[in-house]
C-alpha cells in the first residue's frame, strides 16, 4: 500500500482507451442461432467491417482468493473526455458490445480463463448526464428483477429537465451475461441500437466466482479444494464452486411460520389441536384455556378469543365463518429482545392507535414499524434516555434517517420504575405524511425492528433485532394460520416464488430450490465475500486481480425530421430497442437440475421445465420510462438471448403458443479444450436469435401482439445434480406503430 501504488491502481481502474476504429472484433467472430439460410448473403457479426467506432471500458480491479464470491456494485467509471464532449446534448447509438475478463499487464491485456474466474453473471449500466443512480430500500419491485433476499437495490432515475425527451438517459447491459458472455453475440441489425442521451459514465455489478487452483500449473483445468456439498462429479471439467453449494460456513435456519388473521379465512389451516396450541404460544399469547370444539358459529381450525386473548380453541367443524366476526378493536404485545416491550391497540371505530413502549431509562431505545431491517427505511419511534423525549423518524439504511415534523404522536403517559421507562402514546391510524406509517387494523401480523443504544441521545445501537407483533380481535375471533416454512440463510430472509402451472413447472415438480428445507445451493448461498469452502477447510490467501473489459461499438444518431411543404419526412437513423425480459423458472430466480434415476440411459437423462406468459408481461421499464407506450398493436423482436449455465445446458426454445410457431431455438456451443481463445473444455457460448432484413441475411420478424401467449421450454442434461441453474430470456424489441 504505498501512495504511488495506490495512485497507479486508481489510474488503472479509470483508464479507458480512446475512441478507435481498429478493424477487429475484440473476441473474434460470433454465431447467431437463426441465420436465414435462404438469403443471398449471411449476417456478419464483424463490427469493424461495418465501419462502427468503439470505445473500451475497464471495471475497477476485482481481487479474489480461491473460492471467493465477488458480487458487488463497483465504482463509477467515466467515459473518455472527448467522447463525453462529442455527445453532449446528443444521442449515441450503441449498436453492440463485447465483454472479456482480463489481466492488465505492461504487455497488454491477457484473457483470464473462465475456469479461473467464472462469470456467473453481470449487470452493466451506461449512464447519461441526466441519469441518477442510487441504492434504495426494498427488494426490486415486481417480478421483473429479483434481489435474492437483499433489502436494498440499485435504482436508476432520470433528472432530465425535458420530460418530453424520449431518448433514454441510461441503458441496462445484461444480454448473454454469464459464463457464455465472451463468445455470445451482443449486437443488432443495421439501423437498430440502444439509444442513450449524453453518455458520461459506466458502472457494472459483476458476480464472479474464483475457481483458480493456485497449486496446479499444468494445461487446462484441475479442480482445487471443494466443499463436501459440491455436486460436481470426480474429475469434472468444471469446478463445483461455480454452482454455489451451501457450505458449512452458511447458517440456515427455518421453521413453520404462523400468523394471526382477523378477516377472511386462512389459506392454510393448522392440522390439529396440538399444532394450534403450540402456534399460539409461539406467537406470544399466554393462554389460560385450551379446548377442542365442534362449532358451526366459529371459523374452522385454530382461533384465539377473549378480551385478554387467553382462550385458544381448535374447531373441528368445517365452517365458512370468516375470521374476525366483525371485530373493531385489535391488540397485541411482544417482548423485543430482553430490554424492550411493545404493545399496540388499534381502534377501527375511533381510528386511533395506542402504543406502549418500555425500555431502559438511561439510554435511548426505539422501534421501527413494518420492517425486518433498517434497509427497509421504516417509520420509527425513538425514546431518548434520561429525558424520555419521543421523536418520530424515517430511518435510513444503517443511518438515523430523517426527523419527522410535525410530530404526530401524543404522549399520554411517561414514567420510570426500577430503571425502566414506560411511555404510552396515541395517534391516528392514518399517517399525516407518506413518511408516517399508517396502521391497518386488518393487518394482524406486523414485523418490527428494535434497537437499544448505550448513550442517552440517538447514536449507533448497542443491541438490535427483529420480532413479529401479532394482533388479536378484542371484540371478535382471531384465526391462527399456517404461513408455511420460512427461514433465513446467513441472516437474510429466504425468498422464493415457485409459480404454479401453467405459469411454471417448479412447484409441480417439487424442485429443491423452492423450499429452504431442501435448498442445497445457488444464489442464496453465494453472497459477496463468501468463500465457498467448509468452515474446517483452509482459505488460500493468494489473490488474483483482474478487470472486466467492455468494448462498446457505436454510431452517431440522427433524430427524425418532420415533412415540410418542400421536403419529405426523414426517419431517425436508428430504431430504439426496448428491453423485454422473462424467466422460464417463472421468477424463482434459479432452480436445481435433479439427478436422473440410477440406471437411466445417458441419452434419456434430460430435465425439462416450461413457462407461459403474455408479451405484455415481459416489458421491462426499469431503465426505460418511455416503454409504457402501448398505443401500437405490439412488438417486433429483434434480439433474443437466453441465459443458462455450463455444464448441463442442452437447449432453450421460445414459441408463439397461439400459432405454434417456433420463434427461437438456442443450443450452446461447448468449448473443446483447444488452444484457441475462449475454447475452454466444457464451457459454453450461447448464440442468440436475431431478426431483421433478409438483405442482411436475417429472418424477418413476426408481429407479436401485446396479448400473444409465449411458451418457453428449457432442457438440461441431468446425469448429475446441478445447483442454481437459470433459464432467462433477455430480449430487445421495437414497438410496432399503427
Amino acid at each position: 500500500g504505498s501512495l504511488p501504488t495506490m495512485f497507479a491502481l486508481l489510474v488503472l481502474s479509470l483508464a479507458i482507451a480512446a475512441v478507435a476504429t481498429v478493424p477487429a472484433n475484440m473476441n473474434g467472430e460470433y454465431l447467431i442461432a437463426n441465420p436465414n439460410v435462404h438469403a443471398e448473403k449471411q449476417f456478419s457479426t464483424d463490427y469493424a467491417a461495418k465501419n462502427y467506432e468503439y470505445f473500451d471500458v475497464y471495471s475497477p480491479p476485482i481481487r479474489t482468493v480461491y473460492g471467493e464470491v465477488f458480487w458487488t456494485m463497483l465504482d463509477t467509471v467515466p467515459l473518455p473526455a472527448d467522447l463525453i464532449a462529442r455527445f453532449a446534448n446528443k444521442t449515441m447509438a450503441v449498436v453492440g458490445y463485447e465483454v472479456d475478463q482480463v489481466f492488465r499487464t505492461p504487455q497488454g491485456d491477457q484473457s483470464v480463463p473462465i475456469y479461473w474466474a467464472y462469470n456467473h453473471h453481470y449487470v452493466g449500466y451506461l449512464l447519461g448526464v441526466h441519469a441518477k443512480m442510487e441504492r434504495v430500500a426494498g427488494a426490486v419491485g415486481g417480478p421483473m428483477n429479483m434481489n435474492h433476499g437483499e433489502k436494498t437495490h440499485w435504482k436508476v432515475s432520470s433528472t432530465n429537465p425535458n420530460p418530453d425527451d424520449k431518448i433514454p438517459d441510461a441503458q441496462f447491459i445484461s444480454e448473454g451475461n454469464g459464463g457464455e458472455f465472451r463468445k455470445s453475440f451482443h449486437g443488432y441489425p443495421d439501423k437498430m441500437a440502444l439509444l442513450i442521451n449524453s453518455p458520461v459514465a459506466f458502472r457494472v455489478q459483476p458476480m464472479q466466482i474464483d475457481t483458480h487452483n493456485r497449486d496446479y500449473h499444468g494445461p487446462g483445468f484441475k479442480a482445487g479444494l471443494l466443499p463436501r456439498s459440491s455436486a460436481a462429479p470426480p474429475n469434472a471439467t468444471y469446478s463445483g464452486l461455480l454452482e454455489c453449494p451451501c457450505t458449512t460456513r452458511v447458517v440456515k435456519n427455518w421453521s413453520t411460520s404462523y400468523a394471526t388473521q382477523t378477516t377472511g379465512s386462512c389459506s392454510q389451516q393448522l392440522l390439529n389441536a396440538t399444532e394450534c396450541f403450540i402456534a399460539a404460544a409461539r406467537l406470544g399469547f399466554h393462554t389460560k384455556n385450551t379446548s377442542i370444539v365442534s362449532s358451526p358459529t366459529l371459523p374452522p381450525g385454530c382461533t384465539i378469543q377473549g378480551p385478554d386473548s387467553s382462550t385458544v380453541l381448535f374447531n373441528t367443524f368445517n365452517t365458512a365463518v370468516a375470521c374476525g366476526l366483525g371485530a373493531r378493536t385489535f391488540a397485541g404485545s411482544v417482548a423485543a429482545g430482553t430490554q424492550v416491550n411493545v404493545s399496540l391497540t388499534l381502534d377501527a371505530a375511533q381510528k386511533t392507535a395506542t402504543i406502549t413502549l418500555s425500555g431502559p431509562a438511561a439510554v435511548w431505545f426505539g422501534v421501527g414499524w413494518s420492517a425486518t431491517t433498517m434497509g427497509d427505511k421504516p417509520y420509527a419511534l425513538i425514546i431518548e434516555g434520561k429525558s424520555g423525549n419521543v421523536t418520530e423518524r424515517r430511518l435510513g439504511d444503517h443511518d438515523p434517517g430523517t426527523l419527522l415534523t410535525p410530530t404526530q404522536v401524543k404522549v399520554v403517559a411517561s414514567k420510570v420504575v426500577g430503571g425502566v421507562r414506560t411511555v404510552v402514546l396515541t395517534r391516528a391510524l392514518a399517517g399525516i405524511t407518506p413518511d408516517h406509517f399508517t396502521f391497518d387494523p386488518l393487518t394482524a401480523t406486523l414485523p418490527i425492528i428494535y434497537a437499544v443504544g448505550d448513550t442517552p441521545a440517538l447514536a449507533f445501537h448497542k443491541t438490535r433485532g427483529g420480532v413479529t407483533l401479532a394482533l388479536t380481535a378484542l371484540d371478535g375471533v382471531t384465526c391462527v394460520c399456517n404461513q408455511g416454512t420460512k427461514g433465513t440463510i446467513n441472516g437474510l430472509p429466504f425468498q422464493k416464488t415457485c409459480a404454479p402451472e401453467p405459469l411454471g413447472d417448479l412447484a409441480q415438480q417439487h424442485n429443491p430450490t423452492c423450499s429452504i428445507e431442501t435448498y442445497a445451493g445457488g444464489l442464496s448461498c453465494c453472497y459477496h465475500g463468501q468463500v465457498l469452502l467448509d468452515a474446517d477447510q483452509p482459505v488460500d490467501n493468494r489473490t488474483d486481480e483482474y478487470a472486466l473489459k467492455f468494448r462498446f461499438w457505436f454510431q452517431d444518431y440522427t433524430p427524425p425530421t418532420p415533412a415540410t411543404p418542400h421536403t419529405p419526412a426523414v426517419p431517425a437513423s436508428h430504431g430504439s430497442l426496448h428491453r423485454f425480459y422473462y424467466t422460464t423458472e417463472a421468477w424463482a430466480g434459479e432452480y436445481d437440475i435433479v439427478k436422473c434415476h440410477p440406471g437411466t440411459p445417458p441419452e434419456e437423462c434430460i430435465q425439462e421445465i416450461s413457462a407461459r406468459w403474455k408479451v405484455q408481461d415481459m416489458v421491462d421499464c426499469t431503465f426505460d420510462p418511455f416503454c409504457h407506450d402501448r398505443s401500437g398493436p405490439g412488438i417486433n423482436l429483434v434480439y433474443a438471448g437466453g441465459h443458462c449455465h455450463a455444464p448441463s445446458c442442452i437447449s432453450m426454445e421460445l414459441y408463439n403458443l397461439d400459432t405454434g410457431e417456433l420463434l427461437c431455438r438456442q443450443e450452446p456451443v461447448y468449448g473443446t479444450g483447444s488452444d484457441k481463445p475462449f475454447d475452454e473444455l466444457g464451457y459454453l457460448a450461447l448464440p442468440p436469435c436475431l431478426w431483421g432484413p433478409e438483405s442482411e441475411g436475417l429472418v424477418p420478424p413476426t408481429l407479436l401482439t401485446w396479448d400473444t401467449t409465449l411458451l418457453s421450454i428449457k432442457r438440461n442434461n441431468n446425469t448429475y445434480t446441478h445447483y442454481g441453474e437459470m433459464a432467462l430470456w433477455q430480449m430487445r424489441a421495437v414497438f410496432v406503430e399503427e
